[in-house]
């Protein structure tokens, strides 16, 4: 009885075996550690262990005429197509921001004169107002010339622009209110009442009495050119992020967002939009061709 103890070549474990008296043998045994198959040798002064583990020769199990495999490889132009499209929404977001904000800075002094209703009352409400006469008005710190129109409606001749007006009357606190007149054609008149239009080419100044000074609320031309493009720079940021995204393909629930916010934009008011939509449509239509396209 011999016991002989040799390496697993698979695992390089010691395994041991024992022999009952045989000077040869050939016998097969489990390695202890990795339960791989061996093939184990003696000899009068050797032994030698190895794997049963046969390796098959992939290459000969293909035929020779199969086709080989090619990976699908990505649509990169129609990537680059949608990344342009929303890359366009945006830069004419940014050119819409860029314009909203010079607006009020544009010299309309080659504009035809306009013919503002000033109209100055006492009273919140409109039902228990009474009209103000023999008022001081005042636009850009100028004093205006003024028609006055019996029922507490005045008639000042303007240019489009941006203007602070002020309305002073005795025995009663300044009124001062920032407007903006677009370009329009003139004598703009309601059909039901042909009264002009509020905030357009009419404008209310309600009076309190007493002394000291009042600010009345600004027309929605002035909110909007305030406003407006902060907004506009800022989804335009969003959408350039998105062309990003949508050019190196990493993410389809961002570019989607990316785009979503250069139609907000409102580059030059309907071409950036219409370009956002149509980036939506082709990147849902192309959505695979994102890495991951379900998950992100």
């Amino acid at each position: 009885m011999e016991k002989i103890e040799f390496e697993c070549p698979v695992c390089d474990e010691k395994n041991s075996i024992i022999l009952m008296g045989y000077d040869k043998a050939e016998f097969d045994k489990k390695c202890n550690s990795c339960k791989s198959d061996l093939e184990i040798l003696k000899t009068d002064d050797d032994i030698r262990v190895k794997s049963k583990k046969k390796i098959t020769n992939l290459e000969s199990s293909v035929p020779l005429d199969y086709k080989k495999y090619k990976p699908e490889k990505t649509n990169e132009k129609t990537a680059v197509f949608i990344a342009i499209l929303i890359l366009t929404s945006s830069l004419m977001g940014i050119s819409t921001g860029w314009s909203l904000s010079n607006a009020l800075e544009i010299d309309y002094s080659d504009e035809e004169e306009i013919n503002l209703e000033i109209v100055v009352i006492l009273g919140a409400a409109a039902n228990n107002a009474s009209n103000l006469e023999n008022v001081t008005i005042f636009f850009n710190n100028e004093e205006m010339n003024y028609k006055y129109n019996e029922n507490g409606s005045y008639n000042v001749l303007v240019t489009p622009g941006k203007y602070t007006a002020r309305v002073i009357a005795t025995e009663h606190k300044t009124a001062t209110m920032e407007f903006f007149v677009p370009p329009q054609e003139n004598y703009l008149r309601l059909p039901e009442t042909n009264e002009g239009i509020e905030g357009v080419n009419k404008f209310t100044f309600r009076m309190e009495e007493g002394n000291g000074n009042i600010t009345l609320e600004e027309n929605v031309y002035i909110k909007v050119f305030s406003w407006c493009p902060n907004l506009a720079y800022l989804f335009s940021l969003m959408g350039i992020w998105g062309s990003f995204v949508t050019y190196k393909r990493q993410s389809y629930k961002n570019a989607q967002i990316g785009a979503f916010f250069s139609v907000m934009a409102m580059g030059f008011l309907i071409i950036g939009p219409i370009l956002g939509i149509m980036a939506l449509y082709y990147l849902k239509k192309h959505k695979n061709i994102f890495t991951a396209s379900f998950k992100n």
